[in-house]
């Protein structure tokens, strides 16, 4: 394991980061050196890099991109490091503070945990991660029914004492004297197979219908909105949903008070075939 890689999220300088990684591959590796990199990179000089890490020049957006792959950053430090390139290179103000409140959202996302392929049996059940939440949030003073009862909708105790039983197990739980409590804050099916999470989404989807028709207003939020938009548009709405997801989640991880365990879905998808000169085109 890297250890600059290991500890991205630590850096606030690229340059620093850089710097480090080059001199630790070299210590790893004795084939390493800048044109190793920069051919591995796909750069035309074997000084690039070198003159970046100097402060002679600045990343562009191919180069970070070029730098991404070479380096098989995972998709979160792939922005991470984008974001922190920004932050490291902006010329105005505003700029640069925006990039660092990005950088403080994706630190506190980062105590995340991925679930390994071993561990899929946790997104097999839809109320695995509810009971998880509650296990730890709730007042059930160790009662598996008054735990199974707070789920909604309701399951049953033994189905509550066997999620508790297998979180332990899995350690996504432990217990510190009467209490129990989250080994992480948050956890990430990155790396769990498409397949694996098809059962277990499309119950979240059942939910959320059996909501939107059930639950009075002020407890659910439903919104659905047709468009008609070009593909640029779809991919800005992407980023602004994603944007927000990120933000809400930043905010829930230093929520204090929590009262309710919450599905959070925001979906996005085409209700027609492509139309116009394109699928003309595709024809």
């Amino acid at each position: 394991m890297c250890i600059a890689l290991e500890h991205l999220f630590d850096y606030d300088d690229f340059r620093k980061f850089l710097q480090d990684y080059f001199e630790e591959q070299k210590k790893m590796r004795s084939v390493f050196s800048h044109r190793f990199f920069a051919a591995k990179a796909g750069f035309s000089s074997s000084s690039y890099c070198l003159n970046v890490i100097r402060g002679r020049f600045n990343l562009t957006p191919k180069s970070i991109e070029k730098i991404s792959k070479a380096m098989e950053f995972e998709p979160l430090q792939k922005t991470y490091f984008e974001v922190l390139v920004q932050y490291n290179q902006a010329q105005q103000v505003a700029e640069r503070e925006h990039a660092w409140n990005q950088i403080v959202q994706i630190r506190k996302q980062i105590e995340f945990t991925h679930v390994t392929t071993r561990e899929q049996g946790y997104f097999e059940k839809w109320y695995y991660p509810i009971v998880r939440e509650l296990a730890v949030s709730s007042d059930w003073d160790g009662d598996y029914r008054v735990l199974a009862r707070s789920v909604v909708p309701q399951i049953t105790t033994d189905e509550a004492r066997d999620a508790v039983k297998k979180l332990l197990e899995w350690g996504l739980l432990k217990k510190e004297g009467e209490r129990y409590v989250e080994t992480s804050q948050m956890l990430d099916a990155s790396e769990i197979p498409p397949m694996a999470l098809r059962r277990i989404r499309h119950e979240y989807m059942q939910h959320a219908m059996g909501a939107v028709e059930s639950m009075p207003k002020d407890e659910r939020f439903a919104a659905f909105t047709t468009l008609a938009m070009s593909e640029k548009s779809y991919n800005y709405a992407v980023k602004v949903l994603e944007d927000a997801r990120k933000k809400i989640i930043a905010r829930a991880a230093n929520d204090s008070e929590v009262e309710r365990v919450y599905e959070m879905m925001l979906v996005a998808f085409p209700m027609s075939k492509k139309i116009g000169k394109e699928a003309e085109n595709e024809k």
